[in-house]
């Protein structure tokens, strides 16, 4: 699921959605996301508190983020990003 959050005025609500998302699980299910790199020591320093959470970061990719809006300067831009597996514990 790729929420249409932004991640400027709507801090940490990037782990809410994780959160719920984690809530519906069975114990041992798992869970897929997708962070910018640049956040993964956050990420992971968080999720790893939870309760019902283990997380560790799989993969460290390339994503080809297209301008979507007229304000945006360039064609597209590549971001590095992180695919973090959660499983519920």
């Amino acid at each position: 699921m790729n929420p249409p959050f932004g991640t400027k005025s709507n801090a940490g609500i990037d782990l809410s959605f994780v959160k719920a998302g984690l809530a519906i699980l069975r114990p041992g299910g798992s869970l897929f996301s997708l962070h910018k790199s640049s956040t993964r020591d956050h990420i992971l320093k968080t999720a790893n508190k939870w309760e019902n959470a283990d997380a560790r970061c799989v993969a460290q990719l390339r994503w080809n983020l297209p301008a979507t809006y007229k304000f945006h300067k360039r064609k597209s831009v590549d971001i590095d990003v992180d695919l973090i597996h959660y499983k519920k514990v």
